[in-house]
């Protein structure tokens, strides 16, 4: 089943796969009880002065608590990273369990804080407006939307959020506030844990079951019918052998018993899976999952119907799972779990974002995963192996603010929401971490490397229509490095898209085409936030008018939310463009040539594990805010604003006509000294050593690449 089909308005639905074998997102969150504290008090990137401000320091005349903070030119120039620019003023110092205490920004660096920004207007920092310490400002055009979404304000078309509708936009890149947290703690209180009382959900029946529940279009009422002829036939029989039939005791010995083994485990087979589908739509109501008014919706219990697959859709978006529709291990495992453990969860991953955003870090342990025994030289010459950052300092502002575990979460949250004015809007809170590795610097010498993996030339159909065979062993993956002292140091391994056979329209007639991933030496150059995909004359009409439900209604219009701007447009949140650059003998650039591949996010998330692109290299939509974020974070770069564009396209679709108005290509950054990145051709698998140019007619039957044109990555 497509997944936009499932999700109704955004494609995908939701855990999260490794990037490379054994590596989970958040996989730290199962060892969350075994955090430590952190130790040392150095400042982050820096070695303090011993005395924190030197013995000298003036008092600010503004310092109300009777300490001598520094005055803002005593602080000198505000660097890049610095949040003394933000509106908030003062952040909250949180150390050794004592309770929070106000202080400067500046004076808060200085003594080797870390800021981290929990306030309500937080924004990854590719969305900022303004570089701080430097006078470019121009307004990001997507930033007020992000806000309103990450604070459930308004949808993706700028519509106004009814009262019980929520934005479940973890998986696509936009984390939610602390203060949507807190407010969904409050109703998870107040009704959701009382309405799984009433409801008797008991959250055992999901580990009853091992594999796979898969959701059919068809017939999915047949099991449950099957399941009470079964338990008619064994009722039935244990009678005879004088077996109460509602006694627990005598049921697990009719499951013992010869006579009546058998057909105890077929009817308690059927009856397991039963048992999951029932009590997962009991949560899914008590949790409002349902896509209908109120979130109640209309479902036979057991059942796995259309309704309650949607209802699956929604609690894996809000609780950061991946998966193809079906009921799997993650999802139960969640499903298993308290309200309140759940919602604990759905904090620590907000935290984490705002972590990693807060600090420029980008390490998650992929890159520890593929090499393992890797060692990193200081200048001292002393090994180190590759960090875990996010988990480390994720974990270390964790114990700071007393969240480890959903009781002290919950309390602590409330004690954050009466520090800020307004509760969350302005609140930043200041923490000691441990510091950043000796690499790190405001201009660090970054580059990429992508590995195509196993890669097919080959027409993918026979004559007669039929798929043929083209496995892959070996999946693409991006890897980011640093280089310090003359080493090549991998900071993330994740994986990646390449092109394949995509559908075009090719003189009215809709066609098959390769579309390539170029190979050889590229840069990353100009970095786009929000990037808008402008379609090609080749694109099908169907592909850009589309009807969808919106707040009850059917409704036809501009298929905007593919050209974007936003994270379901083609290019997801951000994109950077490969170019290659073509230079004279002397190194100096005579050309730069694009033909249209970026590295860009994405909203269709299971594509990156599986399908192919149209040439591009995507990236989950978190993973691309993160690492252009971090880059823009450690290289010097032009802000270059919205870059408007005027582009107006008649479409004609089922007799009526569409104007297509896109107004803005995103917001720019462009990099002083781009990034290399070098795209390796990898591994040519089949006969063919390249790919075919010509648009190639479609196959009688070809059913592979039905519903897989989830994104188009064709050239601007």
């Amino acid at each position: 089943m497509a997944m936009d089909e499932r999700m109704g308005q955004t494609p995908g639905i939701g855990g999260r796969p490794g990037r490379t074998a054994g590596v989970t997102r958040r996989g730290w969150l199962a060892g969350l009880m075994l955090v430590v504290a952190c130790s040392g008090t150095k400042s982050v990137g820096e070695e303090p002065d011993p005395s924190g401000l030197g013995a000298a320091a003036p008092r600010d005349p503004e310092s109300t608590d009777g300490e001598s903070y520094p005055t803002e030119a005593e602080l000198g120039p505000v660097s890049k990273n610095s949040f003394r620019e933000h509106p908030a003023g003062v952040a909250w110092v949180f150390e050794d369990g004592q309770a929070p205490k106000k202080m400067p920004i500046g004076a808060a660096e200085a003594r080797g804080y870390s800021i981290i920004d929990l306030s309500n207007g937080w924004t990854p920092y590719i969305f900022s407006d303004k570089t701080p310490g430097t006078d470019d400002e121009q307004k990001n055009l997507y930033r007020d939307k992000y806000v309103g979404l990450a604070n459930d304000r308004i949808d993706n078309w700028g519509d106004e959020l009814d009262s019980h509708e929520h934005n479940y936009l973890e998986l696509y890149g936009i984390p939610p506030t602390l203060a949507v947290v807190q407010r969904e703690w409050e109703f998870t209180d107040a009704e959701v844990v009382p309405c799984l009382e009433q409801a008797g959900f008991d959250p055992a029946v999901f580990s009853r079951y091992d594999g796979v529940i898969a959701y059919k279009r068809d017939g999915q009422s047949k099991r449950n019918k099957t399941a009470r002829w079964k338990q008619a036939q064994l009722e039935k029989k244990m009678r005879k052998l004088g077996l109460d039939p509602a006694s627990p005791e005598d049921m697990a010995k009719a499951a013992e018993d010869p006579k009546t083994r058998s057909l105890y485990k077929q009817w308690r087979k059927d009856q397991d899976i039963i048992d999951i589908i029932d009590h997962a739509q009991r949560r899914f109501r008590c949790e409002r999952m349902f896509n209908a008014a109120e979130g109640e919706g209309k479902y036979e219990p057991g059942v796995y119907d259309s309704s309650t697959t949607h209802a699956l859709a929604n609690f894996e978006r809000k609780h950061d799972l991946m998966g193809w529709g079906h009921f799997k291990d993650d999802n139960r495992a969640a499903l298993a779990l308290s309200p309140d453990e759940s919602t604990h969860r759905r904090l620590l991953r907000t935290l984490e974002e705002r972590v990693v955003m807060s600090t420029g870090i980008i390490e998650d342990g992929s890159a520890t995963q593929w090499k393992e025994d890797f060692r990193w030289k200081d200048a001292q010459g002393q090994e180190h192996p590759l960090p875990n950052l996010v988990e480390s300092y994720t974990q270390a502002v964790v114990e700071a603010l007393g969240m480890q575990t959903p009781e002290s979460a919950k309390q602590q949250l409330a004690v954050l929401s009466d520090l800020g004015e307004g509760g969350f809007e302005d609140l930043l809170v200041a923490v000691k971490l441990p510091p950043r590795p000796a690499y790190y610097s405001d201009d660090m010498q970054l580059s990429a490397i992508i590995d195509r993996g196993d890669v097919w030339y080959d027409f993918p159909y026979d004559d007669a229509g039929n798929k043929l065979g083209q496995p892959r062993k070996r999946y693409p993956h991006l890897t980011v490095y640093t280089e310090y002292e003359g080493q090549k140091i991998p900071l993330v391994h994740w994986r990646t898209t390449i092109g394949s056979w995509r559908t075009e329209l090719n003189e009215g007639e809709v066609m098959l085409k390769y579309k390539n991933s170029d190979v050889g030496p590229r840069v990353w150059k100009d970095i786009m936030a929000a990037p808008v995909w402008i379609p090609p004359p080749s694109t099908p009409t169907d592909d850009l008018i589309k009807t969808r439900w919106r707040k009850g209604k059917l409704k036809t219009d501009v298929n905007y939310l593919e050209t974007g701007p936003g994270y379901t447009s083609a290019y997801g949140l951000v994109a950077a463009y490969h170019i290659k650059q073509v230079k004279n003998e002397d190194g100096t650039v005579r050309a730069e040539l694009d033909n249209g591949i970026r590295t860009h996010g994405s909203v269709d998330y299971m594509s990156i594990l599986r399908r192919f692109s149209h040439g591009c290299h995507r990236l989950y939509n978190m993973d691309a805010v993160r690492l252009f974020s971090f880059v823009l974070r450690h290289r010097d770069y032009l802000r270059q604003g919205q870059q408007n564009v005027g582009v107006r396209r008649n479409l004609e679709h089922e007799g009526q006509t569409y104007t297509m108005k896109l107004d803005t290509r995103g917001y720019k950054f462009e990099l002083v000294e781009p990034i290399p990145v070098q795209v390796l051709e990898g591994r040519i698998r089949g006969r063919r050593q390249t790919p075919i140019e010509e648009y190639v007619p479609k196959p009688v039957k070809p059913e592979a690449l039905e519903g897989e044109e989830a994104e188009d990555d064709a050239a601007q």
